[in-house]
């Protein structure tokens, strides 16, 4: 149904716009680009790096901005007069941060930027989310081998047990208070982040250079990395499948999960009654 009415849709991939196999039904993929070709936005926003997310941008023949790294990074289309935005992690304070937990809270690590991958130690599970792509690698102790400032820096953790977090939350905010931690749900990860900056932040930038009022804003996630969208948005949805403990941060659950085009059907009644 088309509305004279302009909206602005940011969407999570894994666990929400993305099927259990990690891909975007043709139904799904068709009626977002038709939202944009009727002046719409579609802003994908993931934990990923801009390259695993290009593959379904491409796939769905969009041409809004899309945020990566859970908010580290906002990517233009081309010929776009809206500004690109960077949050970089020092990597003085990821060497001193991975001496002082790897081997203990911390197994392994890994950090990335622009141009090069950094590990210590082969993670299928990483590489597989990242995608390592065309970019240079390299292996080694993090203390000896980082050498540039990161998008992103992920360590996988000993256990999910709350004695681990709250030993890492400790560390971290002792350590500096430009930076925090997120944990992954259900699954043994923590991620760096620059303080403040999260998916809801970059969106609300990106809102205010498209001059979009929150009330035609309308935010989809299934997880902790979306806590800051889901409560900052009018009109969040948090998808059936998504996590039941951050329920409490969105204002609705959607009727349907990621493997039953559960976005677009949420956006189709929503239209209809917005009127």
């Amino acid at each position: 149904m088309r509305t004279k009415k302009k909206y602005l849709f940011a969407l999570d991939l894994d666990g929400t716009l993305l099927r259990d196999n990690k891909t975007i039904s043709f139904i799904t993929r068709k009626y977002l680009k038709k939202l944009e070709n009727d002046g719409h936005y579609i802003v994908l926003c993931s934990g990923r790096a801009p390259r695993t997310m290009l593959t379904y941008y491409h796939q769905m023949k969009l041409n809004s901005p899309y945020i990566s790294y859970n908010g580290a990074l906002i990517s233009l289309p081309k010929e776009s007069n809206l500004n690109s935005t960077k949050y970089y992690i020092d990597q003085n304070f990821i060497k001193k941060l991975y001496n002082k937990t790897i081997g203990k809270e911390v197994t392994s690590a890994f950090a990335e930027n622009k141009d090069t991958i950094y590990f210590d130690n082969d993670d299928d599970f990483l590489f597989a989310f990242f995608n390592k792509g065309n970019l240079k690698t390299v292996k080694g102790n993090l203390d000896n081998i980082l050498d540039k400032d990161a998008f992103v820096y992920v360590m996988k953790i000993k256990d999910e047990s709350e004695e681990t977090k709250e030993s890492l939350r400790k560390i971290v905010k002792e350590m500096s208070d430009d930076y925090e931690i997120r944990f992954w749900w259900d699954c043994p990860y923590a991620e760096i982040h620059v303080k403040g900056v999260s998916k809801a932040h970059s969106l609300s930038l990106l809102a205010d250079e498209l001059k979009f009022s929150k009330d035609n804003i309308l935010v989809f996630g299934d997880a902790d990395n979306d806590i800051e969208m889901l409560s900052n948005f009018k009109h969040s949805f948090l998808m059936k499948n998504g996590n039941p403990k951050i329920r409490k941060y969105a204002k609705y659950v959607t009727s349907y999960t990621n493997n039953q085009n559960g976005v677009i059907k949420e956006i189709k009644k929503f239209i209809k009654n917005d009127k």
